[in-house]
């Protein structure tokens, strides 16, 4: 079995690496007070990686460990 018989899915979410520069930096945004659909840019390139909603969930499901 080969990798192009595997079904890919989608990545939803927030992007960990950037799809556009591949860098993992994000623009600093102050979370607590942005609201839920505020885009959450790319550090280096600007690119939108997601929005602060999906920052939350990761936060929320996040453990000591940092998982790909």
């Amino acid at each position: 079995m080969s990798l192009a018989d595997q079904a890919c899915e989608t990545q939803t979410g927030l992007k960990i690496v950037c799809e556009v520069c591949g860098t993992l930096s994000i623009k600093p945004i102050e979370p607590a007070d942005a609201p839920d659909g505020a885009s959450v840019h790319c550090r280096r390139c600007n690119a939108v990686r997601g929005t602060v909603a999906d920052l939350r969930a990761l936060a929320r499901r996040s453990t000591d460990e940092f998982e790909f």
